[in-house]
């Protein structure tokens, strides 16, 4: 597939600031989460602190990652995706805090909300859901992220084409809310819809996110139903 209004730009310039870019995210996100551990009262307990800490951060990444999405525009869509991914050590590690971030808040609101006042109660319960809301959204942000990046790659040997994978409806370009779109119907339904995919490549990263979306939301609902049940003994 040949996309011909945008040459790939080379430049040893453009690659450093692409990757200072990609870190930036994460460099401001990590700096926001450790504001927020100094700011955080005294007295919350470990637990708190921790999912706050991990909320602060991860809602920076959301936003900052969003905005980029935003602004993106048909000509730079294929630079930008070529350029905007996190890369697999760093995906793997996200996903994996995502996870057990979710895992711990159900476990932390069922220990910390026992015999505890109502209001004590509910602000367990809304920060554990900000939690689990947050870290899912996180998961298939990325996943999306990484889809428009594999799409967008060059071609291995066509020039100034890229690699493709994805068959989108009416042909069209895709840009950023595409993937979303394809990346969170695998995230609801563990299976793809109008979007066929006809790489290989992208047939065995779709699997591994279908896995790890259905794992992830029957812990999750596994998890929420033991919390519930364990507040109303």
């Amino acid at each position: 597939m040949t996309l011909p209004q945008e040459p790939k730009p080379t430049t040893v310039k453009h690659q450093l600031h692409s990757r200072w870019r990609i870190r930036s995210r994460l460099f401001l996100s990590s700096i926001f989460a450790l504001i927020a551990s100094v700011l955080l009262p005294s007295w919350f307990n470990l637990s708190t602190r921790i999912l706050c800490i991990w909320d602060t951060g991860m809602l920076c990444f959301l936003v900052s990652t969003w905005f980029l999405m935003l602004k993106v525009t048909p000509k730079t869509m294929r630079r930008n995706a070529q350029s905007q991914d996190e890369g697999r050590f760093v995906i793997l590690s996200l996903i994996t805090a995502a996870a057990c971030a979710s895992f711990l808040a159900i476990a932390f609101t069922l220990r910390d909300t026992k015999g505890g006042a109502l209001n004590v109660v509910l602000l367990h319960l809304l920060l554990a859901g900000a939690t689990i809301i947050g870290s899912w959204l996180l998961v298939h942000t990325i996943f999306a992220m990484h889809y428009a990046h594999e799409y967008y790659q060059d071609h291995k040997t066509q020039s100034n084409a890229y690699a493709g994978g994805l068959a989108f409806p009416e042909d069209i370009e895709p840009d950023y809310w595409d993937f979303l779109y394809f990346s969170f119907v695998i995230g609801m339904t563990s299976q793809v819809s109008d979007v066929a995919i006809t790489s290989q490549s992208l047939r065995r990263l779709a699997l591994a996110h279908g896995v790890l979306s259905f794992f992830f939301n029957t812990a999750i609902v596994a998890m929420s139903i033991n919390m519930i049940a364990g507040l109303i003994q």
